[in-house]
């Protein structure tokens, strides 16, 4: 599984929510984090920062020019911009 969602420092959602439960049952994930913030945005204050699409094909293409694209299945969740998205659909 390839899991491009957020990351919080405080709190469980996103990928720190999605991954743990996923190698409990035996899956492999490999995490993206779109967003990587202090705390989920339900908090008054959200601090860090928010990753743009070019860096997200970087990072994709790291994992391929490595042969480690073997994913068979993709999740998604909150990504923090638009540019994200379109990367997301790019390297499907």
């Amino acid at each position: 599984v390839l899991s491009i969602q957020s990351h919080v420092v405080h709190g469980y959602v996103g990928n720190k929510s999605a991954v743990f439960p996923l190698q409990l049952l035996g899956v492999e994930v490999d995490a993206i984090n779109a967003v990587h913030f202090s705390n989920h945005s339900a908090y008054p204050t959200v601090k860090g920062t928010v990753m743009d699409g070019d860096t997200l094909r970087d990072v994709v293409g790291g994992l391929d020019a490595n042969n480690l694209i073997k994913h068979s299945h993709l999740l998604t969740g909150f990504v923090g911009s638009e540019s994200v998205l379109r990367a997301i659909v790019d390297v499907l």
